[in-house]
């Protein structure tokens, strides 16, 4: 066979085409509440690490978008916004992949993982033992809980233990729900009358409107909704005790090995080279970023959950 000659331009051209190449893996996203910009760069070695079938494509992600500054609306009520999309979007840029965005309410997220309705969720959610039945987690990063109550406290309440003989309202399928429970095993003949419901923010609009004593969500949540919802207003975040402690984490399907193990390297890559970090400062989190990104830790908090 005789040997292949090139000439200089054809090779030039070569060289230019696989720059180009490379360049276009690099993708700018816009994070945090002022939209500036973070360059992702995809890694080819870590997409190798995806099922060939979901390689190039889309990663399709749940959220519940009551949770800010987690997940959020924009102004607009369309718009998804917060450090999980950001991060969301991030993980995705560096395998490759484009980010498609749905949203369930928070007490059939787990059951539409299971169902393989999405790949994975990114929603504040806690990685529990028991929830680890269910599904896989990727830890990425942590948070407290803590009591909400009526602006000025007028009941007092300075510990979970001053729940018992009041009304508490929780959202359902919480670890606030399991905390609370909890709570109540320990109340004897003065139980916490607690309700139940889908969403955080009915559960504080009974606060709001006098129909609930307190509530309990994440503190940074909590805190955010009360900072900057008008709505809000007339509640206030017990700041100096947090209870249930423990990770906010990805759920995956069981069979989702592949994929979750490529979202965990492609965490532990962003971590390292920066990008995790500018994504939680951008939001005022970087108390809750983690030394390093575990999968199924939930046993180390051992957080109650239904």
């Amino acid at each position: 066979m005789p040997a292949l000659k090139y000439s200089a331009a054809a090779l030039a051209s070569f060289v230019v085409l696989m720059s180009s190449t490379y360049t276009a893996l690099a993708e700018d996203l816009k994070i945090g509440p002022t939209g500036e910009t973070l360059s992702v760069e995809a890694s080819p070695a870590l997409a190798e690490k995806l099922p060939a079938d979901l390689r190039g494509g889309t990663l399709k992600i749940v959220t519940d978008p009551s949770a800010p500054p987690y997940t959020f609306y924009q102004a607009d009520g369309s718009t998804l916004t917060g450090s999980d999309v950001d991060l969301g979007n991030a993980i995705a840029a560096k395998l490759g992949l484009k980010a498609e965005w749905s949203t369930v309410k928070f007490p059939g997220i787990i059951a539409s993982i299971e169902a393989g309705r999405f790949d994975l969720a990114i929603t504040s959610m806690g990685d529990t033992p028991a929830r680890e039945q269910k599904v896989d987690f990727v830890d990425y990063s942590t948070d407290g809980n803590a009591i909400v109550v009526a602006k000025g406290n007028p009941l007092g309440i300075k510990t979970i233990a001053d729940l018992c003989g009041k009304s508490a309202a929780v959202l359902q399928g919480s670890v606030m729900q399991g905390l609370v429970e909890k709570q109540n095993e320990k109340c004897g003949d003065k139980p916490i009358k607690i309700q139940v419901f889908p969403d955080i923010n009915q559960a504080l609009l009974q606060v709001r409107t006098q129909r609930a004593d307190a509530s309990m969500y994440q503190y940074g949540v909590a805190a955010y909704i009360i900072k900057t919802s008008p709505d809000a207003a007339n509640l206030e975040v017990l700041s100096f005790e947090q209870y249930g402690s423990g990770y906010n984490a990805m759920p995956f399907k069981k069979t989702s090995t592949a994929l979750r193990d490529a979202v965990q390297a492609a965490l532990t890559e962003m971590k390292a080279e920066g990008s995790y970090g500018k994504i939680l400062a951008a939001w005022g989190m970087e108390a809750n970023g983690l030394d390093k990104i575990t999968v199924n830790d939930g046993l180390r908090f051992n957080q109650p959950s239904n």
